[in-house]
Protein backbone atom coordinates (compact mmCIF):
# COMPACT_ATOMS: atom_id res chain seq x y z
CA UNK A 1 0.00 0.00 0.00
CA UNK A 2 1.54 3.47 -1.15
CA UNK A 3 2.32 5.85 2.20
CA UNK A 4 -0.60 8.47 0.87
CA UNK A 5 -3.50 6.05 0.93
CA UNK A 6 -1.88 4.96 4.62
CA UNK A 7 -2.12 8.13 5.59
CA UNK A 8 -5.87 8.49 4.16
CA UNK A 9 -6.57 5.23 5.59
CA UNK A 10 -5.80 6.93 9.07
CA UNK A 11 -7.43 10.16 8.63
CA UNK A 12 -10.57 8.39 7.66
CA UNK A 13 -10.54 6.23 10.72
CA UNK A 14 -10.07 8.99 13.09
CA UNK A 15 -12.90 10.65 11.50
CA UNK A 16 -15.14 7.62 12.39
CA UNK A 17 -13.93 8.12 16.22
CA UNK A 18 -14.56 11.17 16.32
CA UNK A 19 -18.17 12.02 18.97
CA UNK A 20 -20.97 13.99 17.57
CA UNK A 21 -21.31 17.60 17.83
CA UNK A 22 -23.97 18.55 20.44
CA UNK A 23 -26.51 19.57 18.50
CA UNK A 24 -29.31 21.11 21.54
CA UNK A 25 -32.20 21.90 19.87
CA UNK A 26 -33.35 25.37 22.42
CA UNK A 27 -36.20 28.08 22.48
CA UNK A 28 -36.10 31.05 24.79
CA UNK A 29 -38.50 33.28 25.67
CA UNK A 30 -38.51 36.46 27.70
CA UNK A 31 -40.91 38.94 28.76
CA UNK A 32 -41.09 42.82 27.74
CA UNK A 33 -40.98 44.87 30.86
CA UNK A 34 -42.92 47.79 31.80
CA UNK A 35 -42.38 49.87 35.30
CA UNK A 36 -44.34 52.15 36.66
CA UNK A 37 -42.03 54.98 37.69
CA UNK A 38 -41.78 57.76 40.54
CA UNK A 39 -38.76 59.54 40.14
CA UNK A 40 -39.48 61.38 43.36
CA UNK A 41 -39.27 58.05 45.39
CA UNK A 42 -36.80 57.20 47.92
CA UNK A 43 -37.26 53.42 47.43
CA UNK A 44 -36.04 51.46 44.27
CA UNK A 45 -38.46 50.25 42.30
CA UNK A 46 -38.44 46.62 41.31
CA UNK A 47 -39.88 44.75 38.57
CA UNK A 48 -39.84 41.36 37.44
CA UNK A 49 -39.58 39.86 34.22
CA UNK A 50 -39.70 35.88 33.54
CA UNK A 51 -37.43 33.89 30.84
CA UNK A 52 -37.98 30.67 29.64
CA UNK A 53 -35.90 27.59 28.38
CA UNK A 54 -37.21 24.87 26.04
CA UNK A 55 -34.85 22.51 24.25
CA UNK A 56 -34.68 18.71 22.40
CA UNK A 57 -31.68 16.20 23.03
CA UNK A 58 -30.42 15.46 19.40
CA UNK A 59 -28.34 12.63 18.50
CA UNK A 60 -24.90 12.75 20.29
CA UNK A 61 -26.57 15.06 22.86
CA UNK A 62 -26.18 14.04 26.85
CA UNK A 63 -28.37 14.75 29.55
CA UNK A 64 -27.80 17.05 31.82
CA UNK A 65 -27.32 20.20 29.72
CA UNK A 66 -25.45 23.49 31.52
CA UNK A 67 -26.37 26.55 30.12
CA UNK A 68 -25.45 30.12 30.33
CA UNK A 69 -27.81 33.19 30.00
CA UNK A 70 -26.29 36.56 29.18
CA UNK A 71 -28.05 40.03 28.99
CA UNK A 72 -26.41 43.12 27.06
CA UNK A 73 -26.24 46.38 28.09
CA UNK A 74 -28.74 47.83 26.32
CA UNK A 75 -28.95 50.54 23.63
CA UNK A 76 -28.45 53.60 25.77
CA UNK A 77 -25.16 52.02 28.24
CA UNK A 78 -23.71 55.16 29.95
CA UNK A 79 -22.78 56.32 32.97
CA UNK A 80 -22.18 52.93 34.44
CA UNK A 81 -25.86 51.71 34.37
CA UNK A 82 -28.22 51.31 31.68
CA UNK A 83 -30.72 53.88 30.55
CA UNK A 84 -33.99 53.88 29.37
CA UNK A 85 -34.10 56.90 26.96
CA UNK A 86 -37.32 59.43 26.53
CA UNK A 87 -35.41 62.00 23.88
CA UNK A 88 -31.88 63.82 24.18
CA UNK A 89 -30.77 63.56 27.27
CA UNK A 90 -33.74 62.73 29.07
CA UNK A 91 -32.95 59.22 30.91
CA UNK A 92 -33.24 57.03 34.09
CA UNK A 93 -30.90 54.47 34.93
CA UNK A 94 -31.46 51.13 35.96
CA UNK A 95 -30.15 47.79 35.50
CA UNK A 96 -30.38 43.89 35.31
CA UNK A 97 -30.60 41.55 38.59
CA UNK A 98 -30.89 38.04 39.22
CA UNK A 99 -32.70 38.59 42.47
CA UNK A 100 -35.19 40.61 43.71
CA UNK A 101 -32.79 42.35 46.58
CA UNK A 102 -30.54 43.89 43.73
CA UNK A 103 -27.38 42.00 45.00
CA UNK A 104 -26.48 39.88 41.82
CA UNK A 105 -26.03 41.65 38.46
CA UNK A 106 -27.08 39.88 35.54
CA UNK A 107 -24.95 40.87 32.28
CA UNK A 108 -22.25 39.25 30.10
CA UNK A 109 -18.79 39.28 32.35
CA UNK A 110 -18.50 35.48 33.53
CA UNK A 111 -19.31 37.16 37.02
CA UNK A 112 -22.71 38.19 35.89
CA UNK A 113 -24.44 35.51 33.85
CA UNK A 114 -27.12 33.21 34.58
CA UNK A 115 -25.82 29.67 34.60
CA UNK A 116 -28.19 26.48 35.12
CA UNK A 117 -28.50 23.60 33.51
CA UNK A 118 -31.82 21.08 32.31
CA UNK A 119 -32.34 17.29 33.13
CA UNK A 120 -34.17 15.84 30.48
CA UNK A 121 -36.40 12.90 32.20
CA UNK A 122 -37.52 12.66 28.07
CA UNK A 123 -36.07 14.01 25.24
CA UNK A 124 -37.16 17.72 25.81
CA UNK A 125 -36.56 19.78 28.77
CA UNK A 126 -37.33 23.23 30.61
CA UNK A 127 -37.38 25.53 33.06
CA UNK A 128 -38.39 29.03 34.04
CA UNK A 129 -37.37 32.09 36.58
CA UNK A 130 -37.50 35.38 37.16
CA UNK A 131 -35.62 38.31 36.25
CA UNK A 132 -35.47 41.94 38.42
CA UNK A 133 -35.40 45.61 36.41
CA UNK A 134 -34.50 47.77 39.59
CA UNK A 135 -34.80 51.69 39.10
CA UNK A 136 -32.51 53.37 42.18
CA UNK A 137 -35.05 55.85 43.50
CA UNK A 138 -34.93 59.51 43.96
CA UNK A 139 -33.67 60.28 40.24
CA UNK A 140 -33.36 63.67 38.70
CA UNK A 141 -36.80 64.26 37.53
CA UNK A 142 -37.74 64.24 33.67
CA UNK A 143 -40.29 65.32 31.98
CA UNK A 144 -43.23 62.79 31.92
CA UNK A 145 -43.77 60.43 29.41
CA UNK A 146 -42.53 56.47 28.08
CA UNK A 147 -38.75 55.90 28.41
CA UNK A 148 -37.82 52.78 26.92
CA UNK A 149 -34.55 50.66 25.57
CA UNK A 150 -33.56 47.30 24.62
CA UNK A 151 -31.96 44.49 25.66
CA UNK A 152 -30.52 41.43 23.77
CA UNK A 153 -30.46 38.20 25.76
CA UNK A 154 -28.36 34.81 24.24
CA UNK A 155 -28.74 31.71 25.29
CA UNK A 156 -25.15 29.13 25.11
CA UNK A 157 -24.19 25.54 26.86
CA UNK A 158 -22.08 26.17 29.04
CA UNK A 159 -18.94 25.62 27.07
CA UNK A 160 -20.05 28.60 25.35
CA UNK A 161 -21.84 26.79 22.23
CA UNK A 162 -24.53 29.27 20.83
CA UNK A 163 -28.17 27.93 21.60
CA UNK A 164 -30.06 31.30 20.93
CA UNK A 165 -28.35 34.80 20.28
CA UNK A 166 -29.24 38.27 20.86
CA UNK A 167 -33.19 38.20 21.45
CA UNK A 168 -34.57 41.39 21.42
CA UNK A 169 -36.21 42.30 25.15
CA UNK A 170 -38.46 45.74 25.05
CA UNK A 171 -37.76 47.82 28.68
CA UNK A 172 -40.67 49.91 28.80
CA UNK A 173 -40.70 52.78 31.97
CA UNK A 174 -43.63 55.07 32.39
CA UNK A 175 -43.54 58.16 34.23
CA UNK A 176 -47.29 59.45 33.85
CA UNK A 177 -50.83 58.53 34.83
CA UNK A 178 -50.42 54.84 34.36
CA UNK A 179 -51.83 51.69 36.12
CA UNK A 180 -51.30 48.00 36.11
CA UNK A 181 -52.04 44.93 37.99
CA UNK A 182 -48.63 43.72 38.93
CA UNK A 183 -49.22 40.94 40.72
CA UNK A 184 -52.22 38.65 38.72
CA UNK A 185 -54.78 37.36 40.88
CA UNK A 186 -55.18 33.22 41.46
CA UNK A 187 -57.68 31.17 41.93
CA UNK A 188 -60.43 31.62 44.58
CA UNK A 189 -60.69 27.75 45.10
CA UNK A 190 -63.70 27.18 47.53
CA UNK A 191 -64.33 23.14 49.30
CA UNK A 192 -67.34 22.65 49.63
CA UNK A 193 -69.74 19.40 51.28
CA UNK A 194 -73.37 19.19 50.20
CA UNK A 195 -75.75 20.83 52.96
CA UNK A 196 -73.43 21.71 55.12
CA UNK A 197 -73.97 24.22 57.65
CA UNK A 198 -71.67 27.09 57.68
CA UNK A 199 -70.82 29.04 54.64
CA UNK A 200 -66.98 28.36 53.03
CA UNK A 201 -65.07 31.19 52.18
CA UNK A 202 -61.97 31.47 49.56
CA UNK A 203 -59.58 34.31 48.61
CA UNK A 204 -56.69 35.24 46.38
CA UNK A 205 -54.29 38.35 46.77
CA UNK A 206 -53.25 41.15 43.64
CA UNK A 207 -51.36 43.92 43.29
CA UNK A 208 -51.71 46.59 41.72
CA UNK A 209 -49.12 49.54 40.46
CA UNK A 210 -49.85 53.21 39.87
CA UNK A 211 -48.19 56.57 39.67
CA UNK A 212 -48.10 58.75 43.10
CA UNK A 213 -51.52 60.06 43.47
CA UNK A 214 -53.58 58.62 40.61
CA UNK A 215 -56.62 58.05 41.75
CA UNK A 216 -58.29 54.36 41.10
CA UNK A 217 -61.15 52.05 41.04
CA UNK A 218 -61.50 47.80 40.70
CA UNK A 219 -64.08 46.24 39.94
CA UNK A 220 -65.41 42.45 39.32
CA UNK A 221 -67.30 41.74 35.72
CA UNK A 222 -69.42 39.79 38.41
CA UNK A 223 -69.85 39.24 42.15
CA UNK A 224 -71.96 36.35 41.83
CA UNK A 225 -72.30 32.84 40.09
CA UNK A 226 -73.41 29.61 40.09
CA UNK A 227 -70.97 26.52 39.84
CA UNK A 228 -71.75 22.81 40.10
CA UNK A 229 -75.19 24.25 41.72
CA UNK A 230 -74.09 25.91 44.28
CA UNK A 231 -74.50 29.89 44.60
CA UNK A 232 -71.09 32.07 45.50
CA UNK A 233 -70.67 35.33 46.00
CA UNK A 234 -67.34 37.26 45.50
CA UNK A 235 -65.92 41.00 46.68
CA UNK A 236 -62.97 42.89 47.03
CA UNK A 237 -61.16 44.00 49.83
CA UNK A 238 -61.17 47.43 48.39
CA UNK A 239 -63.08 49.06 45.72
CA UNK A 240 -60.79 51.84 45.03
CA UNK A 241 -57.71 53.41 45.93
CA UNK A 242 -54.64 56.19 45.03
CA UNK A 243 -51.25 55.31 43.60
CA UNK A 244 -48.02 55.86 45.41
CA UNK A 245 -45.54 54.65 42.88
CA UNK A 246 -45.21 51.18 44.96
CA UNK A 247 -47.40 47.84 44.16
CA UNK A 248 -50.59 47.86 46.68
CA UNK A 249 -51.75 44.68 47.37
CA UNK A 250 -55.53 43.48 47.62
CA UNK A 251 -58.04 40.17 47.31
CA UNK A 252 -60.66 38.81 46.44
CA UNK A 253 -62.94 37.41 48.39
CA UNK A 254 -65.65 34.60 48.45
CA UNK A 255 -68.04 32.69 50.39
CA UNK A 256 -70.95 30.34 49.33
CA UNK A 257 -73.78 29.95 51.56
CA UNK A 258 -74.28 26.45 53.37
CA UNK A 259 -77.41 24.52 53.36
CA UNK A 260 -76.91 24.26 49.62
CA UNK A 261 -77.60 20.58 47.97
CA UNK A 262 -75.17 21.45 44.74
CA UNK A 263 -75.12 19.08 41.74
CA UNK A 264 -72.45 16.80 42.43
CA UNK A 265 -73.43 13.08 41.64
CA UNK A 266 -69.81 11.23 42.47
CA UNK A 267 -67.78 11.27 45.86
CA UNK A 268 -66.47 14.64 44.32
CA UNK A 269 -66.57 16.96 41.90
CA UNK A 270 -64.52 19.77 40.70
CA UNK A 271 -65.66 23.07 38.34
CA UNK A 272 -64.42 26.51 37.42
CA UNK A 273 -65.79 29.79 36.21
CA UNK A 274 -63.61 32.60 34.08
CA UNK A 275 -63.90 36.13 36.69
CA UNK A 276 -62.30 39.75 35.20
CA UNK A 277 -60.89 41.98 37.20
CA UNK A 278 -61.35 45.42 35.73
CA UNK A 279 -59.29 48.20 36.47
CA UNK A 280 -59.57 51.87 36.00
CA UNK A 281 -58.35 54.82 36.61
Amino acid sequence: MSRWMERLLACALLSLAAPLAMAYKCTLSVTDILVIYDPTFASQNVTAGTYTIGCDLEPGDTSPMGFRLTVSNGLNFGGGSNRVLRVGTQRYSYETYQDAGGTALWGLTPGTRINGSLNFVTTTATTSSPFYIILPGSQAVQPAGNYSDTLQVSLTTSTGVPLVTNLPVNVTVRTDNWCQIQVTPGPVAFTYTSFQVGAAAASSGYGIRCTTALPYTMALDATSGSLLGLTYNLALSNASSVGTGLTQNFSINGTIAGGQAGTCASASCTGNQTRTLLLSW
